[in-house]
């Protein structure tokens, strides 16, 4: 972030002003502060969404002499539709006016409201989706409430191809092996492209079979969905997809092509029109594959409920997308999985 930690600790350590840069937050009411600690109150509305909940925020500040090791920002969730769970956030100084800010999130959302519960019948990862989702819109919307109050203002970005990252292996691998890694390519708010990457512990052949297995690999895109096949031609072959749930329900069409190592995935109709899915799976030993892959879609197209939420906060559809790419890349690593013992 290109402001001052102290003034990023500043704008986190005042709930009261949420609602001004938060957009998944109305208001805001402190019921109780002690010395570090505030106990405050959230609520939002949204068509026939309700949230509310109580937090409890502990601001601890670095110890006098050593800035270098930043603010650490604790809000616990005590009770609301968001379950039980925790932030944390830390806030280090990188430089005199730029932060790097990481933050760690568990909530368990599986106790929230209706809406929630029925997109939760959708897919069993709606839990992580949630919380991917509700990490990038709280970071996002932070860096750019404290980047205003610092007074920077980012320059114009050109719009940019969907492009294949490069990658350092020597920087991934090793947090490869905690989990899978997701990044956001943006200019100002527009997210340009979503890149996921991820390890499969199984030989690239099986995992390669996979991506080109239409129905699995297409009601993987869309996790919770079905996927059939239309047509086979020579230049690709079709399918439909669908989520068949009140709320939640949406349809489309996507074409799948391979051209070297590269799989493309492109939604020709319905829900998602004109999303772009390009992975390709490595080699990294004999039994380990490397799945990369690089996209660009809008759920906006897809649901009344996301375009509503998303117009509302584009960053919770930036994190819903990213949400849906790592979902992807740990469907197919079920599927090798799968495959694997089906060939024992």
């Amino acid at each position: 972030m290109n402001a001052p930690a102290a003034v990023t600790a500043e704008v986190v350590g005042n709930p009261l002003g949420y609602p001004e840069f938060m957009r998944t937050i109305d208001k805001v009411s402190v019921v109780q502060k002690t010395g570090n600690t505030t106990v405050y109150d959230w609520n939002w509305s949204l068509a026939v969404f309700h949230l509310q909940g109580r937090h409890a925020m502990t601001v601890y500040q670095p110890p006098p002499g050593r800035p270098n090791l930043g603010y650490r920002i604790t809000v616990d969730s005590l009770s609301g539709d968001l379950g039980a769970g925790r932030f944390s956030l830390r806030l280090y100084p990188a430089g005199a006016k730029r932060t790097l800010a990481v933050l760690s999130i568990r909530m368990d959302m599986r106790r929230a409201n209706y809406v929630v519960r029925q997109m939760a019948k959708a897919t069993r990862s709606i839990n992580r989706s949630a919380n991917i989702s509700l990490a990038a819109s709280t970071l996002l919307s932070l860096r750019r409430a404290v980047e205003k109050s610092a007074g920077y203002r980012p320059g114009p970005g050109a719009g940019t191809e969907l492009n294949k990252p490069a990658l350092d292996l020597r920087v991934l691998l090793p947090l490869l092996a905690r989990g899978d890694l997701v990044l956001l390519d943006m200019t100002g708010d527009r997210l340009n492209q979503i890149s996921v990457v991820g390890r499969i512990d199984h030989e690239v052949g099986l995992v390669r079979r996979v991506m080109l297995d239409t129905e699995a690999f297409g009601s993987a895109l869309v996790p919770g969905s079905y996927a059939r096949v239309v047509s086979k031609q020579e230049d690709g072959t079709e399918f439909e997809w669908g989520v068949d749930l009140p709320l939640v329900g949406a349809k489309g069409r996507m074409k799948l092509t391979q051209s070297g190592s590269v799989v493309a995935v492109d939604a020709v109709q319905g829900a998602l029109r004109g999303g772009k899915w390009r992975f390709e799976a490595q080699p990294l030993a004999k039994n380990a594959t490397l799945v990369v892959g690089w996209t660009r879609f809008d759920l906006r197209s897809s649901t009344w409920l996301l375009q509503s939420l998303i117009e509302i906060d584009p960053y919770m559809g930036h994190g819903l997308s990213a949400a849906t790419d790592v979902m992807l890349v740990r469907a197919l690593r079920s599927k090798t999985r799968k495959l694997a013992r089906r060939g024992k």
